[in-house]
């Protein structure tokens, strides 16, 4: 398959990520189905799909004449078999279950026509040592980061059964709708940032559970010192600029010895059980005084297609690597 042959493409599962990555696609183009479970989430994700579309409006990332025609490249449905027919390619976003995943692959292979590639979106599961298909070299790993239809990056893994065409065919179909796709050699559980941000909130929480800090300071630390550099050059462009020599120092250093690894934190147990979930509950480190989801994911786009916007204008400051 070539990547004008693909025309349709199946999202399998509406929450987070599944809305998100249906979106993309159908402003990209393309003719986009989206399946859950239930019709209640269906309806939410639309909603939210739309209220998406009003921040890129707003934002110039999308001319308000076309927001007709990406809805209507959007179709939903509850029924797997509907979800499939005549489908390309399958983006799997079920929740980080090794037994839905086995199921669900195992009714996607079978219902799927034979040249359709299917990606699951796991973030920690290897999916490759799990399901089993009878195309395997049509099986990858295309993981997106939250808010999919905004954030550019996804991570590209094979398996070591997938044939190198498809992935191939995978980044350029990313890079076709305005992604940035990485292609890992192999897979590792959480990929690059997952893993960063695991090591991170370790920190996070110690520092809030010890009281050094607010939350709202907790962040701010992290939007005017380590962000703003990081959209420049990175993570490992800065060790540059800061020195290799310093870095060489500081890790000998025990001056600032980090969290334990066992650290178990506890402000976020706490109001987990107070039902503070987070924007989705109104209330989390934050209370979001009364805004409904769909509210608190628009302030959030605004700001992020603005920067995206202002960020793709800058240039790298890094060197581009060799081929």
């Amino acid at each position: 398959m070539k990547l004008e042959d693909i025309k349709k493409v199946a999202v399998i599962g509406a929450g987070t990520m599944g809305h998100g990555i249906a979106q993309a696609f159908a402003m990209g183009g393309y003719q986009v189905t989206m399946l859950s479970r239930t019709q209640k989430t269906l309806d939410r994700a639309m909603s939210l799909i739309q209220s998406s579309l009003d921040a890129m409006v707003r934002a110039d990332f999308v001319d308000a004449k076309n927001v007709p025609g990406i809805m209507a490249n959007l179709t939903t449905t509850t029924d797997m078999a509907v979800a499939v027919t005549d489908v390309d390619i399958v983006f799997e976003t079920m929740a980080e279950d090794k037994d839905a995943k086995i199921e669900v692959f195992a009714q996607l292979d079978r219902l799927c026509p034979a040249r359709t590639l299917i990606a699951s979106n796991t973030t920690f599961l290897n999916i490759f040592d799990i399901i089993k298909t009878n195309r395997d070299d049509k099986v990858l790993i295309a993981h997106f980061y939250a808010p999919p239809q905004i954030i550019p990056l996804v991570d590209v893994v094979k398996g070591e059964k997938t044939d190198p065409a498809n992935v191939k065919l995978m980044a350029d179909l990313l890079k076709k709708v305005g992604k940035k796709p990485i292609v890992f050699n192999k897979f590792v559980s959480g990929y690059v940032i997952s893993r960063l941000q695991v090591a991170l909130q370790r920190e996070i929480y110690y520092l809030m559970d010890n009281g050094f800090l607010s939350p709202y300071e907790v962040d701010d630390a992290a939007i005017w010192g380590l962000a703003l550099r990081m959209m420049v050059v990175g993570v490992v462009g800065r060790i540059d600029f800061g020195g290799l020599d310093l870095s060489v120092k500081n890790l000998k250093s025990s001056s600032c010895p980090p969290t334990p690894i066992e650290y178990q934190p506890t402000m976020i147990y706490d109001l987990v059980e107070k039902g503070h979930l987070g924007v989705k509950s109104g209330q989390g480190f934050y209370d979001y005084k009364g805004m409904t989801e769909a509210e608190a994911c628009t302030i959030r786009d605004d700001k992020l297609l603005k920067l995206l916007k202002f960020v793709n204008s800058l240039g790298d400051a890094r060197p581009v690597p060799e081929d």
